[in-house]
């Protein structure tokens, strides 16, 4: 049955070059890669060839990682969609930088807990939260107020 055993490891191999592929498209991109660029390199025939592989290297990255979160408990993934619309909130507001001294910070902390494994996510969260707490109500506008309390709310149930 060593050929079973063989087969077995495709889908992690698999799933480890599909992680891989994705850091380093997204590492390319942040040196000033172009998309044309990215598609010659992966021997694909348009920029928007690869741009559409690296959505669905997202897409499966996501699934993957909801399927290891659900191993740990529904609240982890309960807190990590809570994490994702606070992440997407901060993104949709381009005066986000200036709202409050640690702004900076805290799009960084929740952009890095979107990622993190559970134990890092659980961290994260709360240290964005305390961050923005101490930025204030008035600080935050209404879509990212509504973001932290969903956030507040799931770190509660992971207590």
């Amino acid at each position: 049955m060593a050929i079973l055993d063989q087969l077995a490891e495709i889908g992690p191999a698999r799933a480890g070059l599909d992680e891989r592929e994705l850091e380093l498209i997204d590492r390319a991109r942040r040196a000033g890669a172009t998309w044309t660029q990215i598609a010659g390199a992966l021997g694909l025939a348009s920029r928007q060839a690869a741009e559409q592989r690296r959505q669905r290297l997202v897409a499966a990255a996501r699934a993957r990682r909801h399927d290891h979160d659900l191993r740990y408990a529904h609240s982890i993934v309960v807190l990590r969609e809570a994490v994702s619309d606070l992440h997407r909130s901060i993104a949709a507001d381009r005066r986000w930088a200036g709202r409050f001294t640690r702004a900076p910070l805290v799009r960084d902390t929740v952009a890095a807990a979107v990622d993190a494994p559970p134990g890092g996510l659980y961290a994260l969260a709360e240290q964005a939260v305390q961050d923005l707490a101490r930025a204030g109500h008035t600080a935050l506008p209404g879509h990212v107020r509504l973001a932290v309390r969903k956030l507040t709310g799931a770190l509660s149930t992971n207590r």
